[in-house]
Order: C-alpha cells, then structure tokens, then sequence
C-alpha cells in the first residue's frame, strides 16, 4: 500500500497518489490499467504542504484529452474511484472521501504554476529506411525535421536512437546496418545543431521486429530507427 499525504495531488493522466492504491480486486475485471498506473506512479504531482484533515486529488487529462483513473481511499471511507478528466475527491475531516469534479478553467487557472514547473514529457518518433541501406525514406526525412523541433525546445535534453532491420541478411549484417542506421539519424540532427554527446545510439539488428516475418523476409515497418526524446 502506498499513501502519500498532500493538500493538492494533481493526478496526470494515469496516477496512484494522496491516499491513492491500487485497490484489491482480485481476479475480478480492472476498472483500471494496471499497466497504466505503474506508468502513472512516476507523475504524481504535490503542492503546497502538508494537512492530512485536508486533501484534494484532481485528475487531469493527458496530452491528447484522455484520462486513466485513480483509487482514492482513506481510513475514514471506502475507495472513490477518478476516472474522467477533472474527476476529483475531496479527503476532509476524519478521512471522510467527497467525490466532485474540478472545474476545468479553474484548474488551469489555480494549478498553472506547477503546471508549468513540470518537465515536457518523453516523446517517441520512428524514422524509417529504404531497405538495405542506411537512407530515410522521403517522409522519414521529413519527420527528423520534427524530431529536431521537439529537441529544440528543450532544455538539456537526452536523446536515444535504436537501430533495427528487416530479416534479410545475416545476423552480423544486420547488426551493422541497424547501427548505421542509427548513426545517420544522429548525423542530421547534429547537422541540424543538436550536440552529439546528447545523443546515445545502438543497433538491435533483426532481434526485434514490430511485423513477425519468416526469414529473410523484406518488411518496410522493420527497417527503422526508433528516437526517444526526454
């Protein structure tokens, strides 16, 4: 169980916080993503100092207006589940649990501070290649474009680059195109100005295929380079 004692939680997106557990439900259907709330452990956001007579715990959407849920439970009452954008409950007095939804504007308005304090989440791309080769693709050179305008907007940012290729070939070859491929992507961004020592890359060879193929199969979606930025 895992308590955490605050007078404002802003849950993002997917979050187990401020009296908030993953509730015992055994082997009955989830009312929640699992998955979803180990993700939503790492954004816990608290505000303010503590008062355990007082707590309030919003659910705010994520990026693309979804919400996940959260368990909200105390000593005093039994759980209130969060489960829609501005969803949130009010723990008062004894622990007594007030289901309420927060008024979006008002959100924004009040917890615009941390908001903004917070860091910009990682962001995911994939770049692909013409196949045996280390060349993009024509929309994959415009999605590098984007990848450096995420980049940019940054301050000190972390960059991985993890090559991979499609079936055809040896193990060893593959190997070596995959962190080729990983290698130019790292060369146009840092042509771009992007200092190569924020840059990490590897090559995964053929050992992990998004398309399950037989072997020496060609497949487009395999031949790629995936960018992670933090």
């Amino acid at each position: 169980m895992r308590f955490v004692s605050a007078p404002v939680i802003l849950a993002i997106g997917l979050v187990l916080g401020a009296c908030a557990q993953q509730p015992p439900w055994g082997n009955a259907p989830l009312p929640i993503e699992p998955e979803a709330i180990r993700t939503g452990e790492r954004e816990a956001v608290r505000t303010g100092q503590s008062q355990a007579s007082n707590e309030l715990v919003v659910l705010l959407p994520k990026a693309d207006g979804s919400a996940g849920a959260v368990v909200v439970r105390s000593d005093g009452s039994g759980p209130v589940i969060l489960d829609k954008p501005y969803a949130a409950a009010r723990i008062e007095g004894a622990g007594h649990v007030q289901p309420l939804t927060y008024d979006a504007d008002l959100a924004k308005n009040e917890f615009r501070a941390t908001l903004t304090a917070l860091p910009v989440r990682p962001a995911t791309f994939l770049v692909y290649f013409l196949e045996g080769k280390d060349e993009l693709t024509p929309d994959s050179e415009l999605e590098v474009e984007r990848i450096f305008a995420d980049i940019a907007a940054r301050s000190g940012p972390e960059i991985s680059g993890i090559g991979h290729t499609d079936a055809v070939g040896t193990n060893q070859y593959n190997d070596q195109l995959s962190l080729q491929r990983a290698q130019r992507v790292r060369e146009d961004l840092t042509r771009r100005g992007i200092p190569g020592k924020y840059i990490e890359i590897a090559g995964r060879g053929k050992r992990e295929p998004v398309v399950r193929t037989v072997a020496d199969a060609p497949e487009p979606m395999n031949r790629r380079v995936e960018v992670i930025v933090r």
